[in-house]
């Protein structure tokens, strides 16, 4: 009885030493899982949207629709808006997006961001090198929310 008691007790406290050495060990960002770091990006103005709105994910049943967007040199997008938290992800060229009266903001490869709901924009490439993000929208099935809305003039 004793000897179970000390082996209970010796467990308890492995246990306690490993979740605190796990704890240590994201103290610089990383996550380590079996010898695969996990490094956190950044989302510029979280928890909010890019122009700083408060958000909420929508209710129902969920709808999750990752792309991978490419826009050329000299093109842009329609104005349009989002009706559902976008997350994006730039990953090679500089996005800049026209908010009309918010201005313009350029996102750098590496950037993330959540874009702005319900607001009227822009997208194009900033420089001489095509842009290519991956948006991951996250909408609700019915209605399915995930294709942007036009705009007849910006806000």
């Amino acid at each position: 009885m004793m000897m179970q008691s000390i082996k209970r007790l010796l467990v308890i406290s492995l246990a306690i030493l490993a979740t605190n050495a796990l704890a240590l060990t994201h103290l610089d960002g990383k996550v380590p899982y079996e010898d695969i770091d996990a490094t956190p990006i950044t989302i510029v103005g979280a928890p909010k949207t890019t122009l700083g709105q408060d958000f909420n994910y929508p209710v129902g049943q969920p709808l999750i629709k990752a792309f991978i967007i490419d826009i050329p040199v000299g093109k842009q997008t329609d104005l349009h808006k989002h009706l559902v938290p976008l997350y994006v992800y730039v990953i090679s060229g500089d996005l800049e997006v026209d908010y009309g009266s918010k201005g313009k903001k350029i996102y750098k490869p590496g950037t993330s961001y959540v874009e702005a709901i319900d607001w009227c924009h822009i997208g194009k490439v900033a420089g001489k090198t095509p842009v290519k993000v991956i948006g991951v929208y996250l909408g609700e099935t019915t209605p399915d929310q995930i294709k942007p809305t036009s705009c007849t003039a910006p806000n």
